[in-house]
Order: C-alpha cells, then sequence, then structure tokens
C-alpha cells in the first residue's frame, strides 16, 4: 500500500498529449551521437522515429502503453501485430514468413532516471499478460551490442530466435516468448530425458572402448618385448616405440573427446533442469533439478565422476609417455 501523497506507478494506454514526452524520451536514447560503450550498458534506441509515426501508431498500434507518475512519463512500450507491420519492415517480414503471426515489441524506453527500478518489466508483463494468442518477438540491435536489452529480454524468459542483417546493415538478434504449453513441455521433457541418457550412455561406452583398445595395446606391447616376442632387439624396440605412440595418441584422443562429452552431457542436463522448471509452475516436480541450488550441493551441478573419467585417459597417456622415455633410453 502506498504511504499518503506518495504517486505510484501507472501503466496506461499512450494518447496523442503523451507523444511530445514520448519524442523527448526516444530522443533522449538515441544511439546518434551518443558513447557506443555507454549506450551499450544502458540501453539506446537505432528508430529515429517522428512526432508523425508516434502520433500515427497511438491510433493503429495494438499496444502502445506508457508508464506515468502523476504527469511524469517514466517510458514507453510500442508493440503491434504482424497484420500492423509495414511495407517496408523487411526484418518483421521476413520473420512473418517463418514464424507466422506475432507480435512484435517495436520500442521500449526508459528515462534515464527511471532506470533499474522495473519499470521496462512493468510495461512488458502489462503486454504480455494480454497477449497469449502467438509468439513475441523482439528484435535488438547487435552492432554495436545492445547489452542492457539483452540481459533484460533473457530476464523476462525470452529466447534468441534467430539473427539478421537488415539492409540497413544492423545486425539483429532476433528475441522470442512464446506461452508454454503443457502438452509441448511434456513431449519435449521426454525427449530432453532420453537425449542426457544418450550422452551419458555414450560417454560410457567411450570409456570403455578406451579400457579395451588400452589393454589390447598393452598386452601386444608385453608380447613383443617379451621373450616370445620379436626375434632382434631393435626391431622389438621399434615396435615397442610406435605401440606406446599409438597408445598415447589413442588416450589424449579419448580425454578430448570425453571432455566435450561431459560438456554436451551437462548441456543436456541443463535443458532438462530449464524444463522442470516450467513444469513446475503447472504442477510438476523437480527431478533431475532437484536440490540443485541449495548450499554444499555443486557436486550435483558436475558429478565428481566425470572428472575421474576425463583424468583417466589424461593418466594413462603419461604412462604411455614414461614407457615412450624407456624404450628410447634402452
Amino acid at each position: 500500500m502506498n504511504a499518503p501523497g506518495v504517486e505510484r506507478i501507472e501503466i496506461v494506454r499512450a494518447t496523442q498529449e503523451h507523444v511530445p514526452k514520448i519524442l523527448e524520451l526516444a530522443r533522449s536514447r538515441s544511439l546518434q551521437g551518443a558513447d557506443p560503450a555507454a549506450a551499450s550498458q544502458e540501453g539506446f534506441l537505432v528508430s529515429e522515429y517522428t512526432e508523425e509515426v508516434y502520433r500515427a501508431q497511438v491510433v493503429r498500434a495494438e499496444h502502445f502503453y506508457v508508464a506515468v507518475k502523476g504527469s511524469d512519463v517514466l517510458a514507453f512500450l510500442l508493440a503491434y501485430s504482424d497484420e500492423r507491420i509495414e511495407q517496408d519492415e523487411w526484418l518483421n517480414r521476413r520473420i512473418k514468413t517463418t514464424l507466422g503471426s506475432f507480435l512484435v515489441i517495436k520500442q521500449v524506453c526508459v528515462a534515464r532516471d527511471a532506470a533499474r527500478q522495473g519499470v521496462a518489466s512493468l510495461l512488458y508483463h502489462h503486454v504480455l499478460e494480454q497477449w497469449t494468442s502467438s509468439p513475441v518477438i523482439a528484435a535488438v540491435v547487435s552492432e554495436p551490442p545492445n547489452q542492457a536489452s539483452t540481459r533484460f529480454h533473457r530476464k523476462l524468459g525470452f529466447e534468441e530466435l534467430t539473427r539478421l542483417r537488415p539492409p540497413d546493415g544492423r545486425l539483429r538478434t532476433v528475441w522470442v516468448w512464446r506461452k508454454p504449453r503443457e502438452s509441448m513441455l511434456q513431449a519435449q521433457y521426454a525427449i530432453a530425458v532420453d537425449l542426457y541418457k544418450h550422452e551419458d550412455n555414450t560417454n560410457w561406452n567411450k570409456l570403455t572402448n578406451f579400457l579395451y583398445i588400452t589393454a589390447g595395446l598393452a598386452a601386444t606391447l608385453a608380447f613383443v618385448l617379451g621373450k616370445d616376442g620379436a626375434q632382434s632387439e631393435g626391431v622389438a624396440r621399434g615396435i615397442g616405440v610406435i605401440i606406446t605412440v599409438v597408445g598415447c595418441a589413442s588416450a589424449l584422443a579419448f580425454a578430448v573427446m570425453l571432455r566435450f562429452g561431459r560438456r554436451y552431457l551437462q548441456a543436456r542436463k541443463s535443458a532438462v533442469v530449464d524444463l522442470e522448471e516450467h513444469m513446475a509452475w503447472h504442477g510438476g516436480q523437480r527431478i533431475v533439478g532437484r536440490q540443485v541450488a541449495e548450499p554444499g550441493a555443486a557436486w550435483l551441478h558436475s558429478s565428481p565422476t566425470g572428472l575421474v573419467m576425463v583424468l583417466l585417459p589424461a593418466f594413462v597417456s603419461l604412462c604411455w609417455l614414461a614407457m615412450l622415455a624407456v624404450l628410447i633410453a634402452a
């Protein structure tokens, strides 16, 4: 509850009376003439809209809102559906051919003295609560990088859809937000778990194959260097050097494969945990992600077993190198 005399922030539909303040606010965040490094951290706009454009959007855009506190305009958000895009909007038309119907967040801008107070989030949630029929997209300039906008959209649950370079030459990262669907989440969760189990089994198969190869090479080396091996000591030493080199190379190769295999496994696990977070909102339970965030549970993020799996081939490669040194010195 607000204290007496304290004005609260309200989200209202933009009117023609708001346009002068909207224009002033947009120009204050323009990239033109700004320091790119500072603008990257604070956020910026590249669409140099005129007053006439904003006045037209007040009439035609489905979602054009301002965040006001008393008579002050703290921020604004301009969004409209694919039915309202203009012929010259190359990026939005390109997305429509791929994605179908959508709502595009064309501009969002917050006054500097109101930044980092959750005003932009209020505007976004106001729109997302109303728009549930199709995906919501936002194209963020990537050259120069708009890091403030990127962090903001990730925080709100937007995901990177694609990167496109319109005719103006500035690369855009297109972010998309979709309302979760329970049936789709369940199907994707089953696929994600299967991929996670497949990646884990693949890693163990790699380790098993490595042990078989190592045992075979070691047995061959022992036979070659033994009394029943090659008749010539020089030939035996030469073959032994070849076997140790092959063994060392094999161990290093498996160490690299298992290292990246563990990375793939962690990526699959993260995907499962993310899906569980979505499903938890719909009454599901966290299984893979249970207790991960609790103190002292860092080992759940990356099991020590994985470290042993990667270090074992590396240790074996050192043993092969030591054997190689002995053969060369003999």
